[in-house]
């Protein structure tokens, strides 16, 4: 079995300071789909497509839900590739709280179970 760094940044609410490698390949994709998620393309040396850029996306006003879903999918399909047998899809729904408040909510799904929320 693979093995992968540890590089949850420390001031994620489970950050564990003991773990240095990754063993466990459904959190090895959890973490690497915290990465796509919350990186800006270009941010990445060498590989300037990686990221969501998903303030951009979300706060553009003018993309739809489906859109921005199926633009976070591409990048897990694209750079997820290795964990073929895990079947992970997003889904991102926009709401409204009041009449001046609106969010956007991000979820991701590895075999129908939810592992991910992103709430803008």
């Amino acid at each position: 079995m693979l093995s992968d760094f540890y590089t949850r940044d420390d001031n994620y609410k489970s950050y564990n300071n003991d773990i240095l490698e990754v063993n466990d390949e459904l959190s090895d994709l959890i973490i690497k789909l915290e990465q796509l998620l919350f990186t800006k393309k270009g941010e990445v040396l060498g590989s300037p497509d990686f990221g969501c850029n998903l303030d951009d996306l979300v706060f553009s006003q003018v993309l739809s839900a489906s859109y921005i879903e199926n633009n976070i999918n591409e990048q897990i399909h694209k750079y997820c590739t290795s964990f073929a047998n895990f079947n992970v899809k997003a889904k991102v729904s926009f709401f409204q709280v009041n009449e001046q408040t609106n969010g956007c909510l991000i979820d991701v799904y590895v075999n129908d179970e939810r592992v991910i929320g992103a709430l803008y």
